[in-house]
């Protein structure tokens, strides 16, 4: 274009390096951390509420998620309980057969 030719592999550099700030961009932008930037200016009250009511909502998700973690926690104990269980049913089991093929014939 104006008389100056860019090599090939420079142009593969820019397209990486464009590629990595869009990637790096969109990160933050899905991770929500465009908040952490507003915060460094001006912050208006309606973002200030919106702000507390995204913490209102993930503090509600983290709830709901350690009362899951205690129902499974509560399943993991019952299924050890039935484990151990269905160990013992199975040692009666063996010991009676074992008990039967040992015996003498009977006559």
């Amino acid at each position: 274009m104006f008389g100056i030719e860019i090599p090939a592999w420079a142009i593969g550099v820019g397209v990486i390096i464009l590629a990595g700030s869009l990637g790096g961009a969109l990160k933050r932008l899905v991770a929500g951390d465009h908040v952490v930037s507003r915060l460094r200016g001006k912050v208006s009250r309606r973002d200030l509420g919106q702000m507390v009511g995204d913490l209102e909502g993930r503090l509600g998700e983290v709830e709901e998620l350690r009362s899951r973690l205690g129902e499974l926690e509560d399943v993991r104990r019952r299924l050890g309980e039935l484990e151990e269980r269905v160990d013992f049913a199975e040692r009666l089991l063996a010991r009676q057969r074992d008990g039967e093929r040992l015996a003498p014939p009977k006559s």
